[in-house]
């Protein structure tokens, strides 16, 4: 039987507010305070959320296409109720396309970490070793709040529900990356028809304890606010929620003073409304595919929504048809004598019977037609979301064995999702410029932030007072951590080729390789260079110096000098720590000469160790004078 979809209820219970206010004036909560702001702020989120039913509907259907789940609300408290507990649904059969569809693009796309970097342009090179530094701050950062983790679940929102959102803020001294669902952002349509709205709030279910521990000046406030529905579908709620609602507005313009931020509870605003001098929302979003106009994307759940259903009604045909005809039927004209019990699956058996005898007959199932069609829904799925069946089972298609035929095989299906791709990656940029900007209002003049940071062979703490980089002195770009094929077959292909062709020397092709069992040989192969690249690094931040030792590598500490000097030459590097560089270069040369041979001496005549020539012979009129010659 089909689903049916009712009594749908997005972001918490409605409140006692009216839903009719006097004049779209009056709606300014920015310019209200206390209990008024609150009571305006309640109000036009139940007008958006009547105005955006629709919206909230669409939310469930692709939850439901999704995760086989039957829930009547996101509010959070019905996903529990699952098909399982109504008999019309548990006894079907079901093809979840859009899951396996979902599912294996989310993979495919999240596959590479996304990697924002801050880079110098023009700059010397006392602010790139600066932008360094803000890039591993900010690798703490992610690390600290497991960010690419976070980032694949919100991008799984964004394939459901067409939007996807971070939030970053300060919680507590530190800095904090929180998924957020769809169904808690409101904004208003109108306002946001070209897809930039100036208000946005945040509708959140948050335990009472949880409040008074954040807001301790406000506990009678909060003590004395009406939990939120604690019955929904026939279940009870233990947790004692208040609905919590958020609220941002930008200002109207360049130097404008009404940006505003506050927190509201039933007739209470937590804390102090403040000002949001920014000209953005705390925010990170990631989108699906965006729609013509309008601020809400479209998910693929949506998009496969038609097609699942068919599917579904396919298979709820093929099932009842299996059993009603599934079994073989046995014919007995009126009037024969034929004893039942003689009817059964004994071999040999013998059926005595008078008249007309029985008469089996298996009957067509399912026209094959019927089959034919459902492959074909099936095929569709996967090619509207651009992606093939052989990528949701990890398979490959045969023939396919060379790392240039799997790279174009990947680029192929990778072009369909250009878009959701990009989107990811400027998610994480979002992240980024979000926390710095949260870091700088948490480390003030009198307080610090440090971050711990993994390396591949310790952790080092930053400390944000210890970057000097001003936000004009570098620009922010995404760029993944690996373009390499992720399985080791095609990795090790494409490695080869590069290889082959002159692109990596041997070190950097083990490097890239990146195989577990190769970690050892990787990090004893390297640990000469980055042995020598600490001493270099030393001497140009720090000026520390430390002497080139005669069982190094001198050929290449004489090329990664040369390189060193090179770029501190370019980046116009202090005098004194190209004067260490000079003297370090010196001491190779010393050290080489050192361990030269020393000169063969040049031989005089005579003491080479070969015998002499003996004299040529004398005529014997010589010899022997006055002696005629015969």
């Amino acid at each position: 039987m089909p689903i049916e979809f009712r009594d749908f209820t997005v972001g918490g219970e409605r409140s006692g507010v009216p839903e009719k206010l006097p004049d779209n004036k009056e709606r300014r909560w920015w310019m209200l305070k206390g209990q008024d702001a609150a009571d305006v702020i309640s109000g036009t989120l139940n007008l958006i959320r009547d105005a955006q039913s629709f919206r909230a509907t669409q939310w469930i259907v692709s939850a439901r296409l999704y995760g086989n789940l039957a829930p009547t609300t996101l509010a959070g408290v019905s996903f529990s109720k699952i098909a399982a507990q109504q008999p019309a649904l548990r006894d079907r059969i079901s093809y979840n396309l859009v899951q396996s569809v979902v599912d294996t693009v989310v993979a495919k796309v999240t596959r590479n970490r996304p990697k924002p970097l801050f880079l110098t342009s023009g700059a010397d090179y006392k602010k790139q070793r600066e932008a360094k530094k803000l890039n591993a701050f900010l690798d703490g950062v992610f690390y600290e709040n497991s960010t690419h983790e976070v980032g694949k679940v919100v991008f799984r929102d964004a394939a459901v529900w067409g939007d996807g959102f971070i939030h970053v803020f300060a919680k507590g001294d530190r800095v904090c990356h929180e998924r957020v669902m769809s169904s808690e952002i409101f904004v208003d349509d109108v306002e946001s028809l070209y897809g930039q709205p100036r208000q946005m709030h945040r509708v959140k279910q948050v335990d009472r304890q949880v409040l008074f521990d954040l807001f301790p000046d406000d506990y009678a406030l909060i003590a004395g606010a009406k939990p939120s529905r604690t019955e929904e579908a026939g279940r009870s709620i233990v947790a004692d929620m208040i609905t919590v609602r958020e609220s941002w507005h930008l200002p109207s313009g360049p130097g404008a003073d009404d940006g505003r931020h506050c927190i509201t509870i039933d007739g209470a605003v937590l804390g102090e409304m403040e000002p949001w001098p920014h000209q953005f929302f705390p925010f990170a979003r990631v989108q699906w595919s965006p729609r013509l106009y309008g601020y809400w994307g479209q998910g693929l759940a949506e998009q496969l929504q038609n097609i699942q259903l068919e599917i579904n009604k396919l298979l709820w045909v093929i099932q009842r048809s299996m059993h009603l005809m599934g079994s073989f039927k046995v014919f007995i004209e009126n009037g024969s004598k034929i004893v039942k019990e003689h009817l059964n699956n004994d071999v040999g058996s013998i059926i005595n019977y008078t008249g007309t005898p029985p008469m089996y007959v298996t009957p067509p199932i399912v026209a094959p037609e019927v089959y034919a069609h459902l492959q074909t829904l099936i095929n569709k799925g996967y090619e509207q979301a651009g992606v093939s069946q052989l990528a949701a089972s990890s398979l490959k298609p045969e023939g396919l064995n060379s790392g240039r035929a799997i790279r174009e095989y990947n680029d192929i299906q990778t072009d369909r999702l250009a878009v959701p791709s990009k989107s990811y990656e400027q998610m994480f940029m979002d992240v980024a410029r979000l926390s710095i900007e949260v870091v700088k209002m948490i480390a003030t003049e009198d307080k610090s932030y440090e971050v711990r940071v993994p390396g591949r062979k310790n952790i080092a703490n930053i400390d944000w007072k210890d970057i000097k980089l001003n936000e004009e002195d570098y620009v922010m770009q995404c760029y993944p951590v690996s373009s390499l094929p992720s399985d080791p077959a095609g990795r090790l292909a494409t490695i080869q080729e590069y290889a082959q062709a002159g692109f990596l020397t041997p070190r950097q092709a083990r490097r890239l390789l990146d195989f577990p069992d190769l970690d050892q040989v990787e990090s004893l192969a390297n640990a000469e260079e980055e042995y020598l690249q600490s001493v270099f690094d030393k001497i140009v931040d720090d000026g520390d110096y430390t002497s080139p030792d005669p069982l190094d590598d001198l050929q290449l500490s004489k090329q990664l000098c040369l390189e060193y000097y090179a770029k501190g030459k370019l980046n116009n590097l202090r005098e004194d720590r190209l004067e260490l560089l000079r003297r370090y270069l010196a001491q190779i040369n010393e050290i080489e000469q050192a361990m030269m041979p020393p000169p063969m001496p040049m031989p005089m005549p005579g003491m080479t160790g070969e015998p002499l020539a003996p004299p040529l012979p004398m005529p014997a009129s010589e010899l022997v004078p006055n002696v005629p010659v015969q």
